[in-house]
């Protein structure tokens, strides 16, 4: 157990409260979910990547878009994911819906821009158009089809769509059109999220980086902090990352990041040095150590209660100053703090199980009325990979951009090394539980069993 631990259920400074969150502390076992050793060949096997797509991506919830870029009706959003090509569009009767970007006539993608506002979509290969329900509105010259001589089936025509839900200010989609209900897939996760009213929040930037290695390695990379030791050495001088709490929640699972405080892996806790001031975000004036921080910080937002657009009167302890960190099976995460949520997902390749696309989505709760600020969005390809902190220009803290490049240089060597004769398996140890259980879910789903709430 962490040290932090007790200064957190030593020091509570809020009353005893039913929060929405349930709080990680005290610590709740987790159960043993076993110790053998996860397999290479996932990773590289491209009759595997198959059966994920058929078994896994067509029959879970993923996000596609955030509400706000569907603001009028008209807007619309396009988004990939493997080999799909999927279109978000805003009715003119105010319902956001979901559909497969495929023209019906010959199988042209339809929207071939990202984004966009149109009143009606058009082939531009032969000029086919649908209205924003999805509905066919017309077949350049009808007569020159047989098919038709006695009436276009207009149904049969129409957008094939998808199934669509809006949670936590996003949208979500889902292939399979008897899937349970969103909330039912996000379970509990969910449940405890709600409480930073996510929905509130303002996408600030959207970047997409293709990165040379399965998108399973960039899942597992983000679902532990094991690594920040020897990966991330300086995140110990304002973050802890030792032995940190976990728990697995049905098919999903979460971590608490702590935030404000200096890793108990370093001997010098007290002192505070220019990178500890510059990223421990310490109240004014404070003069206490500097691994006591987040006490303070927790201070100071309860004394805000009721008195700022930021629902800290919501919010447990741990959720005022460290990092709630929840990954939704099987490409989402979600890290959040009262100030600003950033999502991660992890998207798989179209045809090549080597390369897969990691996205990173930053909202902030701006205060109401504040304009929405733009952003550029792109995707940077693997051999064009950018100095990450100049790929943000500003919207993510340079230190954060640099650890989070230092992750994306692992997912090469990481494809490399899981292909070797000289590889028997992954060996994952507790603080590595999540990932163990990411990969029982992927081989549960493979089997056909198929969990219908998040929750179980």
């Amino acid at each position: 157990m962490a040290k932090i631990e007790n200064d957190l259920t030593n020091a509570s400074t809020a009353e005893a409260r039913e929060w929405k969150a349930t709080p990680f502390l005290p610590r709740k076992p987790i159960a043993d979910i076993g110790q053998q050793r996860i397999d290479g060949e996932r990773f590289h096997s491209r009759e595997f990547m198959q059966r994920e797509w058929d078994m896994i991506w067509t029959r879970t919830w993923n996000i596609g878009c955030h509400v706000s870029e569907l603001e009028e009706p008209g807007d619309f959003r396009v988004h990939s994911l493997g080999k799909e090509s999927l279109l978000f569009v805003m009715g003119q009767d105010e319902v956001i819906r979901g559909f497969f970007n495929v023209c019906q006539h010959r199988g042209n993608i339809l929207c071939q821009t990202r984004e966009g506002f149109v009143d009606r979509f058009k082939c531009p290969f032969h000029g086919w158009e649908w209205n924003l329900d999805g509905s066919l509105k017309q077949v350049m010259h009808p007569h020159l089809f047989a098919q038709f001589r006695d009436g276009i089936p207009v149904e049969e025509l129409a957008l094939p769509q998808l199934k669509v839900d809006t949670w936590g200010g996003w949208v979500w989609f889902n292939m399979d059109e008897n899937a349970a209900p969103l909330r039912d897939f996000l379970g509990e996760a969910g449940r405890h999220l709600e409480s930073f009213q996510l929905e509130r929040y303002n996408l600030i930037d959207y970047k997409s980086f293709e990165w040379a290695g399965n998108w399973k390695h960039a899942h597992d990379a983000f679902n532990e902090s094991y690594h920040f030791e020897a990966l991330h050495p300086e995140f110990l001088d304002f973050a802890e990352g030792f032995d940190v709490p976990i728990e697995l929640l049905g098919i999903h699972s979460r971590m608490l990041n702590f935030n404000h405080t200096v890793s108990e892996l370093r001997h010098e806790r007290d002192e505070i040095t220019p990178i500890r001031k510059a990223m421990l975000g310490l109240p004014e004036g404070y003069e206490g150590p500097a691994h006591q921080a987040h006490l303070a910080v927790i201070a100071e937002k309860r004394a805000l209660e009721g008195k700022s657009h930021i629902p800290y009167e919501a919010l447990n302890d741990e959720q005022l100053a460290h990092q709630y960190h929840y990954t939704f099976f099987p490409g989402t995460t979600i890290t959040s703090t009262p100030e600003m949520s950033i999502v991660f997902r992890y998207r798989p390749h179209e045809t090549d199980p080597t390369y897969c696309y990691y996205d990173f989505l930053i909202t902030r709760h701006d205060p109401p009325g504040e304009p929405r600020p733009d952003y550029e969005y792109r995707l940077y390809r693997h051999d064009e990979l950018p100095r990450y902190a100049d790929a943000f220009d500003g919207t993510f803290d340079p230190v954060l951009a640099n650890v989070l490049q230092q992750d994306g240089t692992n997912m090469p060597t990481m494809q490399q090394g899981t292909a070797s004769r000289g590889f028997r398996g992954m060996i994952l140890g507790d603080q590595e539980v999540r990932i163990r259980h990411f990969h029982q879910t992927i081989d549960r789903y493979l089997m056909g069993n198929f969990p219908r709430h998040g929750d179980r």
